[in-house]
């Protein structure tokens, strides 16, 4: 009996252990089982990857395009899933934290090899490797860093400073990445790496440009509005001047008055004589002796019902005056009965 509890005991602080695991993987509070630092890049048959919320194909999808084939993932962690004998990698892509497979990635030897995968599927048309240009930095933080490759992922340059607003860099490689970012190679202190071309002068000024130019076209389009209004005014005078003719109907109208002598009609008057049509009244007259001969007829009758009523009732009377005296003396006849039977009762006894 008492393995039998302990068995128990075991088996519920089993499922309470587990609870609080499940309730993680499920709020999105999951951690990587061990933290990592290291590089890899895809290379899937189905042409790139998607990065999921959990480390599991079930979890939310976090990208809505699949991570091409070349890019290089920076994996911050892993978690191993024993059911499947599948390894996840905690990585950041394009600002989303989240679980990849690894099954379709192969690792880079080094940050510099997944830097060139990197630059090779940007293409030709989008790396300037002879670049040979000065950008001011800008930032809206008042300064920037430097960064050991053409994206945040590839970390800091150890012991460089920040790059201050105003400084000028000159830029010896220039690329247009698949995510959309603009990196250029420069030197600061002596030590090469990276910087954010979307963080220049530059750029800000080109951003105000386009800003307006975007107000300047939605003017010209209220404008050119405005000005397909302004025409209408002639319209209305157009229609004020046609309206300023019509009063010449008003004269065509006036022969209409004309017709008005359709008054002259009010002969029409004359069957108003029609009065004299009060004979009708005789006809009145026909109906109200019949009218008053209705009533009497009824009057009659009511009064035979009545009379007929009356003698009804007093025929009720009369034959209950006859039949109360035999009434009487049954009762007498019963109350004599029941004393012959009382007294002979007592006589026997």
């Amino acid at each position: 009996m008492k393995k039998i509890i302990k068995a128990v005991l075991a088996f519920g602080l089993c499922l309470l252990l587990a609870v609080p695991v499940w309730a993680d993987a499920q709020s999105g509070k999951q951690k990587p089982d061990y933290t990592t630092d290291y590089y890899m890049i895809v290379e899937s048959k189905a042409g790139g990857i998607d990065i999921y919320s959990q480390p599991d194909f079930d979890s939310e999808k976090l990208n809505d395009e699949l991570i091409p084939n070349g890019t290089a993932l920076h994996i911050e962690g892993e978690v191993v899933d024993k059911d499947s004998n599948r390894t996840w990698g905690y990585t950041t892509y394009r600002g989303m934290n989240g679980y990849a497979p690894m099954d379709d990635c192969k690792p880079a030897e080094s940050r510099q090899e997944a830097i060139d995968s990197e630059l090779y599927i940007a293409g030709r048309d989008n790396v300037d490797y002879n670049a040979d240009y000065d950008v001011k930095a800008y930032d809206e933080s008042g300064s920037q860093h430097l960064y050991q490759g053409p994206g945040e992922k590839y970390g800091t340059v150890p012991g460089v400073r920040e790059i201050q607003n105003g400084e000028t860099l000159h830029i010896t490689k220039d690329a247009n990445m698949v995510d959309g970012s603009h990196w250029g190679a420069t030197t600061v202190d002596g030590k090469e790496g990276w910087m954010d071309l979307d963080k220049t002068e530059e750029n800000a000024k080109k951003n105000v440009e386009t800003v307006d130019m975007i107000a300047e076209s939605e003017n010209g389009d209220k404008t050119t509005e405005n000005n397909g209004v302004t025409p209408t005014p002639d319209a209305e005078t157009t229609s004020t001047a046609e309206l300023t003719t019509t009063p010449e109907p008003e004269t065509t109208s006036t022969p209409t008055t004309e017709p008005t002598v359709t008054s002259e009609a009010t002969p029409t008057v004359e069957p108003t004589t029609t009065p004299e049509a009060t004979p009708t009244k005789e006809a009145e007259e026909t109906l109200e002796p019949t009218a008053t001969q209705i009533p009497t007829v009824t009057s009659e009758l009511t009064e035979a019902a009545q009379s007929s009523s009356a003698a009804v009732k007093n025929s009720k009377e009369k034959d209950s005056m006859d039949i109360k005296p035999f009434l009487w003396i049954g009762l007498a006849a019963v109350v004599a009965v029941v004393l012959v039977l009382i007294y002979h009762k007592k006589k026997n006894k």
